[in-house]
């Protein structure tokens, strides 16, 4: 071989080296679009998730998935600043959904963002959801809370002040247990007497 064919060869082998890694970045590239996009067939459908079930005093069992809570608050009412944490720490665990409602228009840490009561009739002295959980005469305080069967909306008590969060519980399960009974919220005994409360 000649020294002019030897150095093209030479000249041309950086060439050639670097051809060949353009090559394999270009496959490894391809192949990494490949597994970023698997077919149809390989693509794993989620789950559908597992009813988390509650033990009844009776033995029956409820699907968390069928009842919620409603909770009145007040963004400056000390005992639900108390009490929400714990509620929704276990509402979270059973995957019980709450709804939280604002009786002067602000949230707290549990529930930042609640809802607000409204007014269809203007004529009415007070919003629609506050007549329908407190129309019974329970007092309007905070916090105070409600078992609801999501299929009837029928609405049961569950607290009204601070309760610990076993108390609670035991009565979560009491309420549905009357609810699959399909006993009248007004015919269960009166909510325990709770002075940590805040009168609207």
């Amino acid at each position: 071989m000649n020294g002019k064919a030897l150095v093209s060869l030479l000249l041309l082998f950086p060439l050639l080296a670097c051809a060949g890694a353009r090559e394999e970045i270009a496959a490894i590239d391809a192949a990494k679009a490949t597994q970023s996009q698997p077919d149809a067939a390989t693509v794993k459908q989620p789950a559908t998730a597992v009813p988390v079930m509650m033990q009844l005093p009776d033995g029956r069992r409820a699907d968390m998935a069928d009842y919620a809570v409603v909770v009145f608050m007040q963004s400056h009412c000390q005992y639900s600043a108390k009490f929400d944490p714990d509620l929704k720490r276990w509402a979270d665990e059973h995957r019980i959904h709450v709804y939280p409602y604002t009786l002067d228009g602000g949230g707290d840490a549990s529930f930042p963002v609640p809802l607000i009561p409204r007014k269809t009739d203007p004529a009415s002295p007070l919003a629609d959801e506050i007549m329908t959980f407190f129309g019974n005469g329970l007092p309007i305080a905070t916090p105070t809370a409600f078992m609801v069967n999501v299929h009837t909306l029928k609405a049961y008590p569950l607290t009204q002040g601070v309760m610990d969060i076993t108390t609670l519980e035991n009565r979560y399960a009491s309420l549905i247990q009357a609810d699959m009974d399909q006993l009248d919220p007004r015919s269960l005994p009166p909510l325990p007497a709770n002075a940590q409360v805040t009168p609207q």
